[in-house]
């Protein structure tokens, strides 16, 4: 049996090249509003957009109530995920590898629109779908969401491996007790502490290790 049962996927800058678009929208949708201090891409990247709201709303002030702002990150997402993103290159070639060995694949994303990706791309199946939406817990960098869907595929954390590409989601994923792969998307990094992979898993990334942060992450 494989180290790992089951490999998580985080969705945005990860399955897909969304990152920019939100990067921007949040500097001109809502950065540009704030009363009080200078918000940035730390405050956001990784978690929930409605906690990050409530959050930006308490500490740098923001005109109107948070809900405002959802739903202009409502209206954009049809647009982001219609029409704007991309698919990593390799990643339905990756998901169907994994699969022939017997491996789950999940995607556990802080966003709501885990379906439309999947349909667009033809994703399906995926073994276990979590979005930080739909449990009444708080998000990353919180460890529950990947405990939820380790929990709705029947294994423990530690049989999971996650591929994460921002801080917060990799804290999410280590202090739920999964092993995490930091992935950059579009750039090279180097290694510091090699993660020793199952013989199946160290095939699929080595054709693609360039674009890993392949080392263990604390919480």
């Amino acid at each position: 049996m494989p180290r790992f049962q089951t490999v998580l996927f985080d969705m945005d800058g990860v399955l897909v090249d969304s990152e920019s678009f939100w990067q921007q929208f949040w500097r001109d949708q809502v950065f540009a509003h704030a009363e009080i201090g200078d918000p940035g891409l730390e405050d956001v990247n990784g978690r929930n957009f409605r906690e990050s709201l409530e959050d930006l709303a308490a500490t740098y002030g923001l005109p109107g109530e948070p809900e405002r702002y959802a739903r202009q990150f409502e209206e954009a997402a049809e647009t982001v995920y219609g029409e704007q993103v991309s698919i990593t290159p390799g990643i339905s070639d990756f998901f169907e590898r994994l699969r022939d060995q017997g491996i789950d694949v999940g995607i556990v994303s802080s966003a709501d629109w885990i379906e439309r990706v999947i349909k667009r791309f033809d994703l399906a199946p995926i073994d276990v779908m979590v979005s930080a939406e739909h449990i009444d817990l708080p998000g990353k960098p919180e460890p529950f969401i990947y405990e939820h869907a380790a929990a709705e595929l029947g294994v423990k954390p530690s049989a999971c491996l996650v591929i994460e590409d921002s801080v917060n989601g990799v804290r999410a994923a280590a202090r739920a007790g999964c092993t995490v792969i930091r992935f950059c998307q579009g750039t090279t990094v180097q290694a510091t502490d090699t993660l020793i992979l199952s013989p199946t898993l160290q095939t699929i990334f080595s054709k693609r290790s360039s674009n890993y942060f392949l080392r263990t992450v604390s919480a």
